[in-house]
Order: structure tokens, then sequence, then C-alpha cells
């Protein structure tokens, strides 16, 4: 009867990490802890699966992640705004705003639509606009439409954005040093000392019949996560083969 094979699990993701150890939890159910002799740590095994799920979900939820979906709405009904009242003014009995307005536009549309951006490109993009409208020839035309408050308005959401954004990405970045890799910390022993357990019991010769499916069927996932790694890492090699400047000739 063949053993567990080993796996690099420091090296798999959070996300892949957490569904292999899933699929272990699912498959000893399958066959029960009794029959595969793991009843003694099965329990331990499974209440840390369970802490390493809610740290997980809680680093997907983050509670800024709300507030910034708020943010970003403001800030894009602000720059439509703007963009409406300029178009508007185009339409203006007034021959000096429609100039004002022309200019503005050419400006404005510069930075094309700003709302099928992602949320770094489009923070950068309105930063360059909201520049690019506080320079001095272009702040005569935003007071001739009346949007210079406007603009003060976007500037401001912006900023706000962008912080929020980055208190989010530090929460993360803190979860993903501290709870995160505590939990996994915590189960990776445990899934060793089942592996241990079971392979103990194949070189002793008293493993159940059962226990040949589950090794099995286990190993074929195991070959997945292995096959996944070394394809990542043979991406990631020749990605830095690319970036490496060709030598004189």
């Amino acid at each position: 009867m063949e053993q567990i094979q080993s796996i690099n699990l420091p090296r798999l993701r959070n996300n892949e990490h957490f569904q292999f150890m899933t699929d272990v939890r699912n498959s000893i159910r399958e066959v029960t802890p009794a029959a595969l002799n793991l009843e003694p740590v099965f329990p331990k095994f499974n209440n840390a699966l369970s802490r390493l799920n809610s740290t997980l979900l809680v680093d997907e939820g983050s509670v800024l992640t709300e507030k910034l979906s708020v943010f970003d709405l403001s800030r894009d009904t602000t720059w439509s705004g703007i963009g409406a009242r300029i178009r508007a003014t185009l339409l203006s009995p007034v021959e000096e705003e429609v100039e004002s307005a022309k200019i503005l536009k050419r400006v404005f549309d510069l930075y094309g639509n700003i709302r099928n951006m992602s949320y770094n490109e489009e923070t950068g993009a309105l930063t360059n606009l909201v520049e690019d409208f506080e320079k001095p020839e272009n702040v005569a035309h935003c007071e001739k439409l009346g949007i210079t408050h406007w603009v003060a308005a976007l500037k401001g959401q912006n900023s706000g954005f962008q912080d929020l954004l980055d208190a989010r990405n530090a929460e993360m970045a803190e979860k993903e040093s501290g709870d995160v890799k505590a939990a996994r910390a915590e189960i990776d022993p445990l899934y060793r000392e089942i592996t241990d357990r079971v392979n103990a019991m194949v070189t002793l010769d008293m493993a159940p019949p059962e226990m040949e499916g589950f090794i099995s069927k286990l190993n074929q996932r195991i070959k997945y996560y292995e096959d996944t790694l070394a394809m990542r890492a043979g991406r990631n090699a020749e990605e830095e083969e690319g970036e490496t400047p060709a030598s004189p000739a």
C-alpha cells in the first residue's frame, strides 16, 4: 500500500491552502476518523480549519471594503456631474461660456471614462484631472461654469478614497502577516500528524482496507497542487529571464 506523499504547504497561497485542508477534512469524514485511526487528532484539525476559515473570511470581508465602494460612488457621481455641466454649457447662449466649456471639455475628455478603470488607475486619473482644472489658465473657465467648488469636492473625495484604500491595504497586510499566518501555523503540524499516523500504519502493515482509497484520493489532490506549484514556479522563472537584459554582442 502506498503512503501519503509530501506537499510543500508553505508555498500554497492562502485560498489554495484552505481548499487543500478542506479536501483533507472531507476525505477523512468520508471514510470516518475511526476507520482511519485518526480520532485523537481529527477534532483538533477540524477546529483549526474552522479558525482558518474564519480568519480568511475576515480578510475578504474587511469593513473598509464597503466604505470604499461608497467613496468610489461619490467621486464617480461628482465626476459625472462635472462632465454633465460642461456638456450642458456647450448649449449656452453666452458665447464666453461656450468657449470656456470647449476648453474644459478637451481637458475632461483626455482621461476617458474613469468609471471603467481600476481603483488605482481611477485615483491617478482623477488626481491629474483635478490638477489640470486647477492650473491658472483653467481656473477662470471653471469659475465661469460654476464648477470650482465641484472640482474641490472631487479632489477631497479622491484624496479620501486613497486614504481609505491605504488603510484597507494596511489592514489586509497585517492580517496576512498575523492572523492568517498564525492560523496556518496551527493547522499545518496537525496535518503532518495525520499523515505521520497514516504512513506509520502503512509501514507497520496495520492499515485497514479503507485507508488505501483514502491515501490514493489524497495523493491525487497532492499531485494536483504540486503540479500547480511547479507550473507557477516555471512561469515566474520565465518572467525573470524575460526581464534580464540581453548580453552585449
